[in-house]
């Protein structure tokens, strides 16, 4: 039958289990374009359309009940419907969800990142992550009066034009790997005239690190870095990369910007306070918005006047929904539950889930390894751990597209792509039958390699 027969069975035994999914999809395919309203939420088939969630499980439409192992891409840290969470939005949605002036609430939140995030001492709030790295590069470029941005080879920020250069290039050079720095769009309706001001490294790459910001350094503002690839794959930064990017930034008069969108859950002060390596600038999301849509930009007091709107020079910072009262109290609610040993927990839970998977790629004979930062975790069909966005791409994503319909079929809802995101309602036994599933679904296509 081979893989191509078994993916296509797959589909069809997907599609049979869930009719009213696949119903539900052809009607919002008359009123959403492509029938979904943002990319990361298609698979094939067909999405499933989700009825309602609470704790650490989803339901569908078809009365399908699934472990939630995505967390809406990591931003539930505390699942789904958190009571504490849902009393904040009730309360507050009884005096106005926004207001056209300044609320307690964005305060409260501001405060509590201040006290927490190490290199934070003011904040600003927007939307989402996408607007929050596209304010923490607007006011890197603006303190320090240059243009140029150092961005990963696979580093992904949000969708600004600026940042979706070398995200995910359909080709690379193996050959000649310097080719594939080389700034280019990786989709249709980016300007490629920004690639004058975008610089493109290797992840872990000290040397042309320092290579590319010391030869650049009058024509550079910032580096921006995820302290794990995050869409690569989960991948780790080496702590002496982020040592030397530090070190390198400030020698040369460059900020440095971290993306813990998704990384604050890392620990309590996010993934720099983990490391003990401290940016100058930091862009939040996800989970600091309680499940609500929220972005955030926070740094050194002295780069963040630049939103000071009594300065003669200052940055516009609109958005009718910044620091929206709903959000704020949902945010609060959430992170105030969220604690040092919360984080030390998943973080547990993820080494027992990543030990489980690297036992079940061994027992199969299958090749397999899996990434893992905090309570994240990404599994890769590939024989070693990979260290930047070149190694991923070696992978069979073909598997990865199976594995998320077995995973499904035993009720695990995971990413398409092998990406897991750890909830706090979780438990060992939630773990423990994820690992079963896993071995389960590699077993099944061992059968068939």
């Amino acid at each position: 039958m081979g893989l191509e027969g078994y993916y296509e069975n797959l589909k069809k035994e997907y599609a049979e289990k869930n009719p009213i999914s696949g119903k539900a999809f052809e009607k919002a395919k008359l009123y959403l374009a492509g029938g979904e309203t943002r990319t990361v939420s298609y698979y094939p088939p067909f999405p499933l359309t989700i009825e309602s969630g609470k704790g650490a499980t989803i339901t569908d439409v078809d009365g399908n009940r699934y472990y939630d192992f995505l967390n809406n891409y990591t931003s539930l840290i505390h699942g789904h419907a958190n009571e504490k969470i849902a009393n904040a939005i009730c309360d507050v949605a009884k005096r106005g969800t926004a207001a056209p002036a300044g609320i307690e609430e964005q305060v409260k939140l501001a405060e509590l990142l201040v006290e927490r995030v190490p290199c934070v001492e003011q904040v600003r709030f927007c939307n989402s992550g996408t607007e929050a790295t596209l304010f923490a590069t607007r006011a890197a470029k603006v303190y320090t009066k240059k243009n140029g941005i150092v961005k990963m080879l696979g580093g992904y920020h949000g969708t600004t034009d600026m940042m979706e250069y070398n995200v995910s290039p359909d080709t690379l050079d193996y050959e000649k790997p310097e080719n594939n720095l080389i700034p280019r769009p990786d989709i249709p309706g980016v300007s490629e005239k920004i690639a004058d001001e975008m610089f493109i490294i290797p992840y872990n790459d000290i040397d042309t690190a320092k290579k590319v910001i010391e030869e650049h350094a009058k024509e550079i503002a910032a580096v921006i870095v995820e302290p794990f690839l995050g869409a690569g794959g989960i991948i780790p930064a080496k702590k002496e990369f982020l040592q030397a990017l530090r070190e390198i930034t400030k020698a040369n008069d460059v900020l440095l910007i971290y993306d813990e969108v998704q990384a604050l859950r890392l620990s309590e002060g996010g993934a720099q306070k983990k490391y003990g390596v401290i940016p100058d600038i930091s862009a939040f999301g996800k989970i600091i918005g309680g499940g609500l849509p929220v972005g955030a930009v926070g740094g050194r007091k002295d780069i963040m006047d630049v939103f000071n709107s009594t300065s003669k020079v200052h940055v516009t910072q609109s958005g009718t929904f910044n620091g929206n009262r709903a959000t704020m109290a949902a945010g609060y609610a959430a992170m105030i539950q969220y604690k040092q040993c919360d984080c030390d927990r998943l973080e547990k839970l993820a080494d027992m889930a990543k030990k489980g998977m690297v036992d079940a790629f061994d027992k199969t004979g299958i090749e397999g390894c899996v990434t893992q930062s905090g309570s994240l975790l990404n599994y890769h069909f590939l024989k070693n751990e990979p260290a930047n966005y070149t190694d991923v791409t070696l992978e069979n994503k073909d598997l990865c597209k199976i594995v998320h319909l077995e995973m499904l079929k035993r009720g695990f809802f995971i990413a398409p792509r092998g990406l897991m995101a750890l909830s706090t309602p979780m438990d060992k036994r939630i773990i423990e039958d994820f690992c079963l599933a896993f071995y389960d679904s590699l077993a099944a296509i061992a059968k068939t390699l």
